[in-house]
């Protein structure tokens, strides 16, 4: 999946570097250890709430592994600027569903997508 932000194409990743990076954005402390729960919070409050800003950090984590990572403030300027964001949600949401990493992490079957094309019509 690619994304353009500021006139620079970028490569998003979705594998263990996405989720190692993503599960650093909230931790629980248990038995004195410190747990990440980023990847199963960002993921599922995206697909449950659909709420845009839940895309900031998946989309910084799905950059990990890029050299140079825009700024919070270009993300948001970006999904800010996507002309159906409902169909922005799905096509992340389909990509995410397609990630074999990902499959025990979310409950994939409560996920609601409205626009089965979505990601086809992201890619295109």
């Amino acid at each position: 999946m690619k994304i353009t932000i500021n006139d620079k194409e970028y490569t998003l990743y979705f594998g263990l570097d996405f989720i190692e990076t993503l599960d650093y954005t909230k931790t629980i402390e248990r038995d004195g250890m410190s747990i990440g729960m980023g990847t199963q919070m960002n993921v599922g409050l995206l697909a449950d709430t659909r709420n845009p800003k839940y895309l900031v950090q998946i989309i910084r984590a799905a950059l990990a592994t890029e050299d140079s990572i825009p700024t919070n403030a270009e993300i948001k300027k970006w999904i800010e600027s996507q002309d159906n964001i409902a169909e922005t949600i799905d096509a992340f949401l389909l990509q995410l569903q397609g990630v074999n990493l990902l499959t025990g992490m979310v409950n994939w079957k409560a996920v609601k997508v409205q626009n089965k094309n979505a990601l086809k019509n992201f890619l295109a």
